[in-house]
């Protein structure tokens, strides 16, 4: 019997041969294009079969050069799309000189390339070497002739001495007080300009000042850090729950919301226990309240919660007012719920770019529009499942992953929560007695990570993953005047459960289902988009 390992390599070496065929006569030809990028994923679908029989080092190379192959592909689809409008700059022509010919750089061109880059940045964009383009700029008296490398002398005894010189650029000459004057102007206008800043500045108004000279200078003219009044540092209250199982923060992130899909977790303040985490096609108050639920019969019964004022989250505090009591679900804004902030940073990094990245690529193409609720219902029913399966295996690892934490060790967010239980008290746990009532001074602050709301890279993925908390008129109160809503609404299944039947049956036999190759996926689509035309067209 033929071994099927061996069928795959001569069915790659004929995509090959065929995939650099068409990127080569087909480029713009969308139709063609997409058909071997289609045939490439196959091949791919039908490897994942006999993955076993391959050496690991092959299989990596394989799946790596096929989604090269296809990412090529899709390139080709739009590299005709935006032609130059004009021919090539002539940026080098050849003199003769009777010998070897002499390479000419075009002296226009040449003098605004170098107001922005010297000789040896320019060389990989003219493609000569960086004494070339030093000869020509001399040539055109766009650079004056630098000292001498070296210079050698003679003492009387004979002995000969190279002294070098560092050709470096020319120093402006500025005085100090000139610099200063300058540096105050700029700061005057630009407040919040750092020491590069500044010194593009000061080069786009002609002036080369080394790095010290501009950190003299600022200091002379802003003064040095913390001048004012002593120094100004900022005390902020460290975070502080009285053990696991005191607070839990919950909350939805929306970063795939242009396709219908909101991530909703929860997460113990003490521990950073993700408790629970779910991808879900809609922002109901019940969708919310079901994951909560599911995590309390797993992990016990928060104290208290903390939420923004979203309509979502109307369901889990309702609970928490018969469970526990009305004061005990804390509504506050997003931006003060950084515990859960900290960990859709983590979420987004983790996975949840890559499955944006694949729906953009879907959409640019592969015919997903996410304006359709067909198309949105089919990409639900193929890959919800398998986002949520990537959600709860990274909440698995995070929960079991080493945790730096200041002035607290390095143990795991379940070790962390384990620890605490028995340091700390039990909480939430059916079988174990209450602990006493912890006294809470400020319910609106408790909990609230200030650290983390110092921390810029968290508060950038914050802002760009998060709506306005409210749109209130009045910009005073505490609390807002309605709760804010974020609309998702699952679309209907388009389809009867006999064609649900057969498209099930259909994509099955075309293509490897329980494949987690993003490339795989790709083809999925294409297959069930193809299936869902066709019985359509049908129709």
């Amino acid at each position: 019997m033929a071994n099927p390992v061996d069928h795959i390599r001569a069915a790659y070496a004929n995509l090959e041969r065929d995939v650099r065929r068409t990127l080569n006569t087909q480029l713009g030809v969308e139709q063609s294009l997409e058909g071997q990028a289609r045939e490439a994923l196959r091949l791919l679908s039908a490897a994942q079969v006999h993955r076993n029989h391959f050496p690991p080092d092959e299989w990596t190379a394989l799946e790596l050069s096929i989604d090269n192959m296809v990412q090529a592909l899709n390139d080709a689809r739009d590299e005709i799309s935006d032609p130059p409008s004009a021919e090539p700059l002539r940026v080098l022509s050849f003199a003769s000189t009777g010998g070897r010919p002499r390479i000419e750089i075009d002296p226009e061109l040449l003098a605004e390339s170098l107001q922005h880059a010297g000789p040896t940045r320019l060389r990989d964009i003219f493609k000569v070497s960086s004494r070339t383009i030093r000869r020509r700029a001399l040539d055109y008296g766009l650079a004056n002739p630098g000292a001498p490398v070296y210079v050698e002398t003679e003492d009387a005894d004979g002995n000969r001495t190279r002294t070098y010189t560092i050709n470096a650029p020319a120093e402006s000459t500025l005085s100090d007080a000139d610099l200063d004057r300058e540096i105050a102007s700029i700061l005057e206008t630009f407040p919040d300009f750092g020491r590069r800043m500044i010194q593009g500045h000061l080069l786009d108004a002609g002036h080369t000042v080394v790095r010290q000279r501009v950190i003299d200078s600022y200091v002379r003219v802003h003064g040095p850090p913390h001048q004012s009044f002593a120094e100004r540092s900022i005390h902020r209250p460290p975070y502080n729950v009285a053990g696991a199982n005191s607070l839990w923060h919950h909350d939805g992130q929306h970063g795939l919301i242009r396709y219908k899909i909101v991530i909703h977790a929860f997460v113990d303040g003490k521990s950073r226990f993700v408790t629970g985490i779910r991808c879900s096609n809609n922002n109901r108050s019940d969708t919310v309240l079901a994951l909560f639920d599911e995590a309390v019969r797993r992990h016990g019964l928060p104290r208290r919660v903390r939420g923004d004022f979203g309509t979502e989250n109307v369901g889990v505090a309702e609970a928490m007012a018969v469970l526990r009591g009305v004061l005990y679900y804390i509504w506050g804004r997003s931006v003060n719920n950084t515990r859960i902030e900290r960990l859709w940073y983590d979420v987004t990094h983790a996975f949840g770019f890559k499955w944006k990245t694949f729906f953009i690529e879907l959409e640019a193409h592969h015919g997903l529009n996410p304006l359709v609720p067909e198309h949105i219902w089919l990409l639900h029913y193929l890959f919800l499942p398998s986002i949520n399966a990537d959600a709860q295996e990274w909440a698995q690892t995070w929960n079991a992953h080493p945790l730096a934490v200041r002035n607290d060790g390095n143990d795991s967010p379940r070790a962390r929560f384990l620890f605490s239980m028995v340091r700390d008290g039990p909480r939430g746990l059916e079988y174990v007695q209450e602990p006493p009532e912890e006294e809470v001074a400020d319910p609106e602050m408790y909990g609230v990570d200030w650290e983390a709301m110092d921390d810029p890279q968290l508060m950038r993925h914050y802002l760009e993953n998060n709506l306005e908390d409210s749109e209130d008129n009045n910009p005073f109160t505490f609390t807002p005047e309605k709760l804010s809503h974020v609309p998702c609404d699952p679309p209907d299944c388009p389809l009867t459960p006999e064609e649900l039947d057969y498209f099930d049956r259909e994509l099955a036999a075309s293509v490897d289902l329980s494949s987690r190759s993003m490339a795989v996926r790709k083809l999925i689509w294409c297959e069930a988009f193809r299936i869902c035309s066709d019985m359509f067209a049908a129709d």
